[in-house]
């Protein structure tokens, strides 16, 4: 019986080893790295604006996908609020708007 090749166990263990996960610095959380593919376009404008403003690619994806995370979350809140009370009129939306200010 032959001897395993100790450069292909070392291999097989180093790629057995979990990333460690890093801290995210806009939310504090933990950091996954993933593989996704992204339109050329898309992802070219995106490195523009988060170069230009002074973040990085992750930073800014990440970003994305939280407001766009909580612009879902904010759409089903609405969705049972309207389910349950009927649709927001005008007149309520401009009774909050004169409250608030806006």
């Amino acid at each position: 019986m032959s001897k395993p090749d100790p450069h292909s166990m070392r291999r097989e263990r180093k790629s057995k080893a979990p990333a460690r996960p890093q801290r995210s610095r806009l939310h504090g959380s933990r950091a996954k790295k993933v593989s996704v593919t992204i339109d050329e376009r898309v992802l070219g404008e995106a490195r523009k604006v988060a170069r230009s403003s002074g973040r990085t690619l992750s930073a800014h994806v990440t970003e994305a996908l939280a407001r766009d995370l909580r612009q879902r979350r904010l759409r089903d809140l609405l969705d049972e609020y309207e389910a349950a009370h009927g649709v927001i009129t005008e007149e309520e939306l401009a009774a909050v708007r004169s409250e608030w200010q806006v």
